[in-house]
């Protein structure tokens, strides 16, 4: 039922260890970058702001990708991204103070937008429309065992050495993936952008189709999860005695879904379609942060969002296909990067909305996740609306060695 026949283009295997070894970069300082953060501000609350503000910077580089790609072959903008992305974590050991911070990670924004735009579309050049689902659901599922053990590869890293130990990790894992890149000559099936069309007249055109403005507020939708729980959880969870170790172990565990069912996922939307999905899997997250807010027991609250992480294993994957779906080929680079600035305006957002609560509240983290499961209740009515997308058929997947390349 879900097996994998389909014609690979030559160096997909290179741009799935790329994505595999830039996962691990974000992946290993999980666990701690929060941490770390509040060591600097000394404040729960104002780490929800930092970490808004690295989305504001994120929002304005994933718009300035959509002039970038017109000049620039998209390997050429990801070598410099890799490359600049290793250096502000071989330099961020050696920040001591917030303002400092404040300054490298305006550059790391910078180099990890470009990387994640480049190679997002990159992923793209493998699948073809019939097996969008399960090429994505492959994709998320590789960089989810990445998820897996990374955190608590930095958990231990910071545990036995220090927090900083792991930002030199980090560097060495993104110039390991520049490397493979520089190696396989890895290039884009598709020439640069070759359009004079203002970015606000695509941001006014991509909004203008309901679908997909819909699924940009799915894309929100999930970014406000992960930022739940990739943000506050470890915060929440040191406080009731956790070690970093163990903070990268209890966010492990939450990928475990993820790599059960991502592929999985990918697979029957192609063939039953994606609504049905994307709301029933926002419901099951809403149901369940709104059981674990108002538990006592940290292992139980802890169990309830891996379980909750069941429906982020049908969003991930699909709400990306789905946007691939319901563009043309011509379409994809012209709004991709519009796009992708909803994963970062999630960022934004819940942090911002987050902080708010745990200012209002004293730092109660059970208002926090109360409110953050009546989010996912609203994402759930959001993808109710969505148009559906007709059966693409039977998806076969098989590896092949040569294909001509855009030189």
């Amino acid at each position: 039922m879900f097996g994998l026949k389909h014609k690979f283009p030559k160096h997909s295997g290179a741009i799935f260890a790329m994505s595999f070894l830039f996962t691990l970069v974000f992946a290993v300082v999980s666990p701690v970058f929060p941490l770390y953060i509040k060591s600097l501000v000394k404040s729960d609350t104002l780490v929800g702001l930092v970490v808004s503000l690295s989305s504001i910077e994120w929002i304005i580089f994933t718009v300035a990708m959509g002039f970038v790609l017109k000049k620039l072959r998209r390997a050429k903008v990801t070598a410099i991204s890799l490359a600049g992305f290793a250096l502000c974590y071989a330099v961020l050991p050696h920040i001591t103070l917030w303002w400092e911070f404040l300054i490298v990670d305006l550059f790391r924004s910078m180099f990890a937008a470009g990387a994640t735009v480049t190679m997002g579309l990159f992923v793209r050049d493998v699948a073809g429309k019939k097996n969008l689902g399960k090429v994505e659901g492959l994709y998320y599922t590789l960089i989810n065992i990445g998820w897996l053990g990374g955190p608590v590869l930095g958990g231990f890293v910071a545990g036995i050495y220090s927090i900083k130990a792991t930002f030199s990790l980090a560097a060495i894992f993104a110039a390991t993936t520049l490397f493979i890149l520089l190696v396989n000559n890895v290039k884009e099936r598709q020439s640069t952008i070759q359009t004079n069309e203002h970015f606000f007249t695509k941001v006014k055109e991509y909004f203008k189709t309901r679908n997909l403005l819909i699924i940009y507020l799915i894309a929100i939708g999930l970014a406000s999860w992960w930022a739940v729980l990739y943000t506050y959880v470890p915060l929440f969870v040191t406080e009731h005695g956790f070690s970093e170790a163990t903070v990268g172990i209890t966010l492990a565990l939450f990928t475990i879904p993820l790599i059960m069912f991502d592929f999985m996922a990918g697979s029957l939307a192609d063939k039953y379609g994606y609504r049905r999905f994307l709301a029933s899997a926002f419901l099951i997250m809403s149901i369940l942060l709104m059981v674990a807010a108002f538990t006592q027991n940290v292992y139980l609250f802890i169990g309830l969002i891996v379980i909750g992480c069941l429906g982020a294993a049908f969003i991930e994957p699909l709400h990306e296909a789905y946007f691939f779906h319901a563009v043309s080929k011509k379409e994809e680079v012209r709004f991709y990067p519009v796009f992708r600035t909803g994963y970062e305006a999630g960022y934004l957002i819940a942090p911002l909305i987050f902080s708010g609560i745990m200012f209002v509240s004293h730092g109660n983290y059970n208002a926090l996740f109360l409110v953050a499961a009546l989010m996912m209740l609203f994402f759930c009515i959001m993808a109710v609306f969505l148009r559906k997308i007709k059966n693409k058929g039977e998806t076969n997947i098989i590896i092949e060695t040569s294909q001509k390349e855009v030189n």
